[in-house]
């Protein structure tokens, strides 16, 4: 069962101990325990010990790594170590973020969790063949760094309470008797990680397929509720993304949820996130519609055009899209999607976003919008554009900023959620405000404040 133990290592918060009979800690345990603390603080040796400070060597694990996202990600830091490519599409390469001195991209050590047997170098090889991206150049000198990474790759999770996308392709799961043991299970992969790599952060992203809304369940009021439930043999308490968050917090890691799956979002793992201090945020990257309807948006608030309606139709093709056409699914990516514009006009215009399926369209994503508004002396008028962009390939650096900038954010001791970087998402934890120039505005002036210290 999960137990609370007394507290171990540099500070006094509890943690969690998984699957302990009888809530006795062992010794292996309690080592695990002090290792995740000095995870989440480790600079503590150098400042016991009068160490010089070393540079920070920083792990990027992947939640649906063989994923088209996950290959790209892979490949986009394979080519910055070997020099094959530039840096445009990183925000974190804009001269203003220099004074950082954060991780090169190209340091990444990258690993993850996958169910499918699909490798990086299969995701990337699919991504040429049925999308055009890359070329055979750049794949064929990537291959040995991207089957490097493959090593660092381990089977993740099946469990929980919702796996869309996963019925092709699936490798053998491995057995876990609760949802507890396969918490335990992802927690270790992570911490293995760290250790073999002799890294000094890891930063867990979600790029798996997208989940169903979760309706809530008593046991997800308190950790404490949910944590019976958790070691109840075939409980389905908790949506998968979410066996995934708590693993990545146990662990000492940061959690990024690109997704609109879930995650951490459940009341109980958010008490459980804090009382670790573990630094995290999401969710559902943005990367097109939503990122030019941020922009957009305010120019009309701005110059006191009043919007009338806004209507969105996206199409897409790869396995993102194909999960998206079931409509429990693509109900959950629309809730993000449709807020934007009212979060950002001070009217309440009618909005409607879709989302369809077009298997041709494979990894490339097309976004027409129609935007219809008032004017001067009650003038009608209107505006159009359409936006087309590869989906794996607008999301990858952007994994890639956060990557970097959490890594800098767990260095400098933070924890919670970032709420700094809700510019990178549609539907950014604890923050309202969804102009995209507010929100720039917010990682601006968190960068002039860790200047300042």
């Amino acid at each position: 069962m999960f137990g609370v133990s007394a507290a171990v290592g540099y500070d006094a918060a509890p943690d969690l101990v998984l699957l302990v009979a009888e809530n006795q800690v062992s010794h292996d345990q309690r080592r695990s325990q002090v290792r995740r603390r000095m995870a989440r603080s480790p600079d503590a040796i150098t400042r016991c010990f009068g160490l010089p400070k070393k540079k920070d060597k920083v792990g990027l694990w992947l939640i649906g790594a063989g994923g088209a996202v996950g290959s790209a990600v892979a490949t986009g830091v394979a080519a910055l170590k070997l020099k094959l490519a530039g840096t445009i599409g990183l925000v974190t390469e804009l001269p203003v973020f220099e004074k950082l001195g954060l991780v090169s991209a190209a340091s990444l050590v990258v690993g993850g969790h996958e169910v499918r047997s699909d490798s990086f170098l299969d995701g990337v090889k699919a991504l040429r063949r049925q999308a055009n991206l890359f070329d055979d150049e750049l794949i064929r000198r990537c291959t040995p760094t991207l089957r490097s990474m493959q090593r660092n790759v381990r089977f993740g999770t099946l469990g929980g309470s919702s796996t869309p996308g996963c019925s092709a392709g699936v490798a053998e799961p491995v057995p876990d008797r609760s949802p507890a043991e396969t918490v335990q299970r992802l927690s270790s992969d992570i911490e293995d990680f760290r250790d073999r790599h002799r890294l000094d952060h890891v930063v867990v992203v979600n790029v798996a397929s997208t989940e169903p809304m979760v309706p809530r369940a008593a046991a997800h009021a308190s950790f404490t509720r949910l944590s019976k439930a958790l070691n109840r043999p075939g409980s389905r308490v908790l949506p998968t993304s979410s066996l995934y968050a708590l693993a990545a917090i146990e662990s000492g890691a940061a959690f990024i949820n690109f997704t609109p799956s879930p995650g951490l979002s459940v009341p109980a793992l958010r008490q459980r996130a804090d009382e670790l201090d573990a630094a995290y945020m999401g969710s559902d990257g943005k990367t097109g519609e939503s990122l030019v309807k941020s922009v957009l948006a305010p120019m009309f608030a701005t110059r006191n055009l009043k919007v009338l309606s806004w209507v969105g139709q996206n199409i897409l093709g790869n396995r993102d899209g194909a999960v998206l056409a079931n409509p429990i699914v693509r109900k959950a990516k629309l809730r993000s999607k449709d807020a934007i514009v009212k979060g950002i006009v001070d009217h309440n215009p009618k909005t409607h976003v879709s989302i369809d399926y077009v298997p041709s369209l494979d990894d490339w994503k097309v976004a027409w919008d129609f935007v219809h508004f008032e004017g001067f002396l009650g003038t009608k008028m209107s505006l159009q554009f359409t936006w087309q962009g590869s989906d794996s390939l607008l999301a990858a650096p952007l994994i890639i900023d956060l990557a970097r900038l959490t890594a800098h954010d767990l260095k400098c001791g933070r924890h919670g959620p970032l709420t700094h970087l809700a510019c990178f998402f549609k539907d950014p934890t604890d923050v309202t405000k969804y102009d995209h120039y507010v929100q720039w505005r917010q990682l601006m002036d968190h960068l002039e404040r860790a200047d300042a210290r």
